[in-house]
């Protein structure tokens, strides 16, 4: 009985003891770490785990779309989503009377002009020329008549679009005694029935701010406000580019930023035309300097103001000099294009909350990339063979109404208009067509029947006009007509963002 009693009792010790252990192991044991809220910049961001001071947003959408556009827009499927002025330009057939297949002469800007881009006409005249010489294509050519405006068709690319486009974005912040830390990239990726394998993963942003300091690639610090169009409006810089700038914070929600921002000049050095027009023996120089921007910008209740400017660097050499040397002849031509803009956006709580009203213009001369989306027309201006450079000026104006029918329900009507002008005192090269002019309006509609879920339609007309210039010992460079071109077209979306 002793024996029995003993063993029980020592069953019980070594069990109480192996609890005991446990019990101090589990007292032992890591807390678990939660993710925590950071409040401090809003909806969104959390603490990094294992950081006390830095603050993580991890956000993006995934957006179907299924686009039409009508004739003549060059609104290729890998490109959808261009504005009026990158309509296909028109050329000239048997310029000044000077019949055959030279007749055709494309935009000076554009060397990569074929008789194929041009539909059924062009094609024609390409496979005449094919099978029977220049003589066959000049036959054609002749029943079309002089001076004869040949358009793009809208055969050259899709005319229904549809395809998917993600997004993903990250913005770690982090409060110092400097000021704000932060770093933000954006990256995307496409498919479109155009491109079934879609595009690799690009970073769109990426850029480091150090209190004033902003250093990386993002939108320029000209531009003003966007408005909600699907298509690229004017009047801004319409690219993301490197900056290295400095934001000066005065108080009361107003701010000055300066920047230098990479230049607006494309091309290849030396390569013929890049940003100008009939250039003749004239090409661009190596970018020496960036461009300069500054803005003054008032954020406060009642809405947003800004007015800022651009100052450019472009340089040309004239290819002549390499060759027999012209006495008297300009070798170097060194201009400066500069930009000023100025916009408001209001906020009309009044009339429903969410509602604004957008305007927003911009005036340039020679620095023609600060007006928006005229990439085809981008250049500094007109140069010839005598040593004259000369810039051409342009203006744009952009301007929106939006409006909430319901919380859910909701809508905008948005115009834009834009204007080039000729280069002072000089006229443009023979055989060419400038665009003169263009305008769009679109109207938009969309319901978010859930937050971050949005299904909506957005249809637009857009319209170019031209300038055509003549040749030859009557017509000269003068401007022999103008020519114009028009389309629509339309977006389905169904976007969730989160």
């Amino acid at each position: 009985m002793k024996m029995v009693k003993s063993l029980l009792l020592g069953t019980a010790a070594l069990f109480a003891g192996s609890f005991s252990a446990q019990a101090a192991d589990l007292a032992a044991a890591e807390p678990v770490e939660y993710v925590k809220i950071c409040d401090a910049y809003g909806a969104g961001y959390f603490f990094i785990p294992g950081s006390s001071d830095t603050c993580l947003r991890i956000s993006g959408y995934v957006r179907a779309y299924f686009a039409y556009q009508g004739r003549n827009q060059n609104q290729s499927s890998t490109g959808f989503g261009n504005g009026a002025t990158d309509i296909v330009n028109p050329v000239i057939v048997n310029a000044g009377g000077v019949l055959g297949a030279a007749g055709i002469v494309g935009n000076a800007t554009n060397n990569a002009i074929t008789y194929g881009n041009y539909g059924a006409v062009g094609n024609d005249i390409a496979l005449q020329a094919a099978a029977g010489g220049n003589a066959a294509a000049t036959a054609r050519l002749n029943g079309l008549g002089a001076n004869y405006v040949l358009f793009g068709n809208a055969e050259t690319s899709d005319q229904y679009v549809s395809g998917i486009r993600a997004l993903l974005r990250f913005d770690a912040r982090t409060k110092t005694e400097w000021g704000l830390l932060r770093s933000f990239f954006e990256f995307a990726a496409a498919s479109s029935n155009a491109a079934r394998n879609g595009t690799g993963l690009q970073v769109r942003y990426g850029f480091v701010q150090f209190g004033p300091i902003t250093a990386g690639v993002t939108d320029s610090f000209f531009n003003f406000e966007t408005t909600n169009a699907f298509l690229s409006p004017y009047g801004d810089r319409n690219t993301r580019l490197p900056v290295l700038a400095y934001t000066a914070s005065l108080g009361n929600g107003v701010s000055v930023t300066l920047s230098a921002e990479e230049s607006g000049v494309t091309g290849g050095v030396g390569g013929s035309t890049s940003n100008l027009v009939n250039s003749g023996t004239w090409v661009r120089r190596s970018v020496q300097l960036p461009d300069g921007v500054a803005n003054i910008r008032v954020a406060q209740s009642w809405g947003t103001a800004q007015i800022s400017g651009a100052i450019a660097q472009y340089r040309f050499a004239n290819t002549a000099c390499t060759t027999v040397f012209a006495f008297g002849a300009t070798c170097t031509a060194n201009r400066v294009g500069w930009a000023v803009s100025g916009g408001v956006q209001i906020n009309l709580s009044a009339i429903a909350k969410g509602d604004t009203f957008l305007v927003h213009g911009t005036y340039a001369e020679g620095a023609l990339s600060y007006l928006g989306n005229v990439s085809s027309q981008s250049y500094f201006g007109n140069a010839n063979g005598v040593g004259t450079v000369t810039a051409r000026t342009g203006f744009a104006v952009v301007g929106e109404f939006n409006h909430f029918f319901t919380p859910a329900i909701r809508g905008a009507i948005i115009g834009g208009y834009t204007r080039l002008g000729r280069s002072p005192a000089t006229n443009f090269g023979a055989n060419t067509v400038n665009l003169r002019e263009a305008w769009n309006i679109y109207g938009q509609l969309y319901w978010t029947p859930i937050r971050g879920f949005d299904v909506g339609v957005e249809v637009f007309y857009q319209d170019a006009t031209f300038n055509a210039f003549g040749n030859g010992a009557i017509l000269g460079n003068r401007v022999i007509g103008s020519v114009n071109d028009n389309g629509w077209g339309g977006y389905f979306r169904i976007q969730r963002s989160f």
